[in-house]
């Protein structure tokens, strides 16, 4: 098995609180509240030495946290570089992000407003207006757009990304795990596999290269996926189960899951 590496970057899911309702988020059927200063300075200090980046995002609207300036002047000051992914709506100090934010994600699935509105992405009009905001205080080059693949057309949205010069265009598909489906208008289709498969699986967020998780109770995960943290116990457990062939409930449906080249290990072999 490849050598877990610690992660350069981090996640802190500051809140669950949005001023939009898509129906693809998770956070919508989650509690709604804030993530306290004193939980995010706790996480802070306990940080891997790897980590470089630290992110405050999760499934709420980051800056409508009350304590964000605060919240991002504490990374700063550990000498961590802050990203967060926003929704652009509540953008009113384009020039503080400037100064605060190396990088920063905005999130915009469609430019068509009555499809935003039927997603729960509603005033659209504000999003983009946030945007130019942001590209007339800090370019367009350190800006990241991340779109949700929901089925919508994406030619236009990928023609405004080249003619506003965007550093990237991050493209994700929906989530196929059951706490995600569940709410979903928009139903993929569903991803089904066997309790058990004959060969070796692996998760790129398992194998330790790309982030810690912070759930909003402070509860480390190797990724934003896991929402039913009941039968979650480690990183370590969910590797060893998906190197024997076995799907451990807390990723079951999971997009992120693929076969490796190898069998799976016999479980006798597994400490």
């Amino acid at each position: 098995m490849t050598p877990v590496r610690a992660p350069p970057f981090a996640q802190i899911e500051i809140t669950t609180i949005c001023n939009y309702r898509c129906f693809y988020c998770a956070g919508r059927d989650m509690p709604q509240r804030h993530m306290p200063m004193e939980q995010f300075l706790g996480i802070l200090e306990r940080l891997p030495p790897s980590v470089r980046q630290v992110s405050l995002q999760g499934e709420g609207e980051p800056t409508s946290h009350n304590r964000f300036r605060d919240m991002v002047a504490a990374v700063r000051q550990r000498g961590l570089e802050p990203y967060t992914i926003t929704n652009a709506s509540l953008i009113r100090d384009p020039q503080w992000f400037a100064q605060a934010f190396p990088f920063i994600g905005i999130s915009i699935d469609t430019l068509d407003a009555e499809l935003a509105e039927s997603i729960g992405r509603i005033r659209l009009h504000r999003a983009l207006k946030g945007v130019d905001r942001l590209i007339g205080a800090m370019g367009a080059q350190r800006i990241v757009l991340h779109t949700v693949n929901f089925g919508q057309p994406l030619d236009a949205i990928r023609e405004w990304v080249r003619a506003k010069g965007f550093g990237k265009h991050v493209v994700q598909p929906l989530q196929g795990k059951a706490d995600y489906v569940r709410s979903y208008r928009y139903k993929p289709p569903p991803r089904e596999l066997p309790a058990e498969l004959p060969f070796a699986l692996q998760c790129k967020y398992l194998e330790g290269d790309i982030t810690s998780y912070y759930s909003l109770d402070g509860v480390e995960l190797p990724c934003c996926f896991i929402k039913d943290t009941a039968s979650f116990r480690s990183a370590a457990e969910l590797r060893a189960s998906l190197a024997v062939g076995r799907i451990p409930p807390a990723c079951a449906g999971c997009s992120e899951i693929r076969r490796t080249a190898g069998p799976a290990i016999v479980p006798e072999a597994v400490p």
